[in-house]
């Protein structure tokens, strides 16, 4: 009997330890799916808080992979070496032989059209150097104007102005005062007349000579617009409380939000057409935004795009040095804040390494407090930089470029008789910008897992070559950029 008690007794205690350790077993599995819901529930509530923090600086929602790309380009930065704080006084010998082109001389004597008919090429629109500079700007600054239009090009309103000499140029009316800070996504607000003029004294400072003419100019509304409008135009322009108004035809036009002077004058950008001879052929740009907050380009969830770009054969560096030119592009709009480069033209001939041209900058200068770094993708995606570049924006490093682009530009201002073209924050914004450019480079170099603190030496493999036009001669192909015998970033000479 005892016996029996006690087996009874050993199978309750082993039933009961068996149910515990079922028990445990089932809070354990409990546990763990909630611990994961919780680490779920975080991530999914951090990722919005995230998303919730890119559309309050205007940006859209990017891929958490796209974002920690961007982060650790911002750490980057805060880990620079100390030359890229640094002012190298050589920027001092660019500065000046650009002001010695705006000074004007006297001494020349020729035909201002001829002059203008032999700058553009397929590498160029203004020449370096450009003796007549400044004497064009002053020439296109006071020229009569003899007739004005609609110009249908984009969606913003502007106006195509032809002058007596049969000189065409577009003109942008001031919209924006120079403190206004353009709010929402980065490609939102009417154009900004003044980025334009900003965009062209910038490239210049960076050789980027791939640019059209652009200028401050004072119209007078009822003579020199009024009384030389088309149909189309007059139609559209009005009196309102004494001042001269108008709203043109364009997509986004409309009666409701007209353009007027000031006691019947008004401030804009006036940006030089192209000689009738030479046409122009449009691209779709590789890093194009899809303009839908709801859906995303196919460069912002693919980190490997670039590979896939350069399996076209106009971005195959076996081919052209087209891709070198978009990381061109996309440095110098990102210096200036657009982001609205949808697409880019090139002029046409047999050239297949024809220049992208810096064409409509008017999105530029938006909010000097926010920086769009997806404006570099091409950068940061390919890894590449052209030489001539890099040698450039490190000439600029240390402050000069913000100080060397406000003395080109208040000296145009002081010759419009206007007010500054550009705040001190965006100044400041285009330097901070700058540094940025400074920490992908670094970025990339230790994506690649290569020490960032160790001097560059160059050493190139010259492949076949082509001399190009102004005897500038195109190493081409050329292997990738050496450092003490190890691979660098891929670092071109053309």
């Amino acid at each position: 009997m005892f016996r029996r008690n006690m087996i009874l007794i050993c199978i309750g205690l082993l039933l009961l330890l068996t149910l515990l350790n079922i028990l445990n077993i089932w809070a354990t599995q409990y546990n763990t799916r909630s611990d994961k819901e919780i680490r779920s529930y975080t991530n999914k509530n951090n990722l919005k808080k995230k998303e919730q923090r890119l559309k309050s600086h205007g940006l859209k929602n990017q891929p958490l992979h796209a974002q920690i790309i961007q982060e650790e380009i911002k750490k980057s930065i805060y880990t620079l070496p100390l030359r890229y704080f640094e002012r190298n006084l050589q920027y001092k010998y660019v500065l000046e032989n650009i002001i010695n082109e705006l000074n004007i001389d006297q001494n020349l004597n020729s035909s201002i059209i001829d002059k203008l008919s032999n700058w553009p090429n397929s590498r160029q629109l203004v020449p370096s150097p450009t003796p007549e500079l400044g004497v064009v700007i002053e020439f296109l600054r006071s020229i009569k104007i003899t007739h004005v239009d609609n110009a249908k090009l984009g969606t913003q309103l502007k106006l195509m102005i032809t002058f007596e000499n049969g000189l065409k140029a577009l003109f942008k009316p001031q919209w924006y005062k120079r403190t206004t800070k353009i709010s929402g996504l980065v490609y939102y607000g009417k154009d900004r007349h003044n980025a334009e003029v900003v965009a062209f004294y910038l490239a210049l400072l960076l050789s980027f000579r791939r640019i059209p003419l652009a200028l401050i100019r004072k119209l007078k509304l009822n003579e020199e617009i009024k009384k030389n409008a088309s149909p189309e135009l007059l139609a559209t322009i009005f009196t309102k409380y004494n001042d001269t108004c108008f709203y043109g035809v364009c997509h986004y036009c409309s009666s409701a939000e007209p353009i007027c002077g000031i006691e019947n004058i008004l401030e804009g950008s006036v940006i030089l057409w192209l000689p009738s001879s030479w046409r122009l052929i449009k691209y779709k740009h590789p890093w194009q935004r899809t303009y839908s907050e709801s859906r995303l380009a196919r460069w912002e969830v693919d980190m490997n795009y670039c590979g896939k770009v350069q399996r076209s054969k106009i971005y195959s560096l076996d081919y052209s040095i087209r891709l070198l030119d978009l990381i061109d592009v996309a440095i110098f709009d990102f210096l200036m804040d657009n982001g609205d480069r949808h697409h880019y033209e090139i002029l046409k001939d047999n050239d297949k390494n024809s220049a992208i041209l810096l064409i409509d900058n008017g999105k530029s200068l938006g909010n000097p407090d926010l920086d769009h770094i997806d404006i570099l993708a091409p950068l940061y995606q390919c890894c590449l930089i052209r030489k001539a570049t890099w040698k450039r924006l490190q000439l600029f490093s240390g402050g000069s470029l913000g100080y060397a682009l406000n003395e080109l530009l208040a000296h145009e201002s002081s010759k419009a008789n206007v007010l500054p073209l550009i705040t001190n924050e965006h100044l400041n914004a285009i330097e901070r910008r700058l540094l940025t450019v400074f920490g992908v480079v670094e970025f990339c170099i230790h994506k690649n897992q290569y020490p960032a603190n160790t001097d560059f030496q160059f050493a190139f493999d010259l492949g076949p070559f082509l001399l190009r036009e102004q005897d500038l001669v195109i190493l081409y192909p050329i292997v990738k950029l050496k450092m003490l015998g190890q691979l660098k970033m891929d670092c071109f000479e053309v």
